[in-house]
């Protein structure tokens, strides 16, 4: 007689919790996607130099073949061989122009020089153009010199929402597991 009442309480509880537990995304729940640049005449994006994937490797302008992704938690930028956009390691404080960006091994939890917020150039970003900037520095990832060519560096320096730092997203960030900051309020 009270068994039924018990296995319905039981099964309103798992219900309730499961309803109450917030869902958690991973990295491998959000697709990948280019970084493309908005350097006029081009189609570059960011990527590894010669596709590498060792700590270090510098992060350049290259051919649009590099996808990236978040996790929706930490504001990271990862590659899919499961490393981190970064600065390069020792950088001196406060992040001077000209620190190169690398990949190197997401920390856990992530550094603050593995935290990236794209933000919009445009309130709403109906243009898809956001900055790459670093929260902890105040800085925005840049393509040293405004270059279009192959293997050139891309760099830290102060946000000026020039085109040399802008990047095209075709949907909004967060729908990668980025960051965002669109500037909508």
């Amino acid at each position: 007689m009270y068994r039924p009442l018990f296995t319905g309480l039981a099964g309103l509880t798992l219900v309730t919790s499961a309803a109450l537990t917030p869902a958690t995304a991973h990295a491998a729940d959000f697709p990948g996607t280019l970084i493309r640049s908005n350097l006029s005449a081009v189609s570059k994006c960011i990527g590894p130099r010669n596709n590498e994937t060792a700590n270090g490797t510098p992060v350049v302008v290259m051919d649009c073949n590099q996808f990236w992704h978040g996790d929706g938690r930490d504001r990271s930028v990862r590659s899919f061989a499961g490393k981190c956009f970064s600065m390069a390691a020792g950088h001196p404080v406060p992040t001077p122009n000209g620190t190169p960006l690398v990949l190197r091994d997401c920390l856990s939890p992530v550094a603050g020089d593995q935290q990236w917020t794209f933000v919009a150039v445009t309130s709403g970003a109906p243009d898809g153009l956001f900055v790459l900037r670093n929260p902890g520095s105040l800085t925005c990832a840049n393509v040293l010199n405004g270059s279009t060519a192959t293997n050139t560096p891309v760099v830290m320096q102060n946000c000026s929402f020039r085109s040399d730092q802008q990047w095209f997203m075709p949907v909004k960030p967060r729908n990668f597991g980025f960051d965002e900051d669109d500037n909508e309020f």
